[in-house]
């Protein structure tokens, strides 16, 4: 099987992500005047999806950027699960607090709140499950 991409490069950010860009700036009180003032950096560690971090200069304060994540969804992955289950579980678990906010849906992907994290691996779980395992013991 083959999952096909739908990516974008600074620059080239497709006219409908473009209008949900400036809405999601304007609920969140910036304007986007010039959208080449938008920085994208794509993100690895996503399996099914490819995710950038877009930032744009505050209004208020040019030197501070407001960071935000864009979803593109990859072709080829109804295989593994049902998209629009996926999406729906995402829009609850967001309504109710749970991860990132929901702040805009697109034809091809979404527009999620940035959360500064980082993946976890398979040193870091064990690491987690000895130490609880031994607080656990004494």
């Amino acid at each position: 099987m083959t999952v096909i991409t739908n990516g974008f490069m600074e620059g080239c950010l497709p006219e409908e992500l473009k209008t949900v860009l400036r809405s999601v700036a304007s609920e969140l009180g910036d304007v986007i005047d010039d959208m080449d003032s938008i920085q994208v950096s794509p993100l690895k560690g996503a399996m099914t999806n490819e995710v950038y971090q877009i930032n744009w200069p505050l209004n208020d304060k040019p030197d501070l950027v407001k960071k935000i994540l864009v979803r593109i969804y990859s072709e080829g992955v109804e295989l593994f699960f049902i998209r629009d289950d996926e999406v729906q579980t995402f829009e609850c678990i967001s309504k109710h607090g749970q991860g990132p906010r929901l702040l805009g849906r697109f034809a091809e992907g979404k527009v999620e709140e940035f959360i500064h994290a980082r993946s976890t691996t398979k040193l870091l779980l064990l690491f987690e499950f000895r130490g609880r395992s031994s607080v656990s013991n004494e």
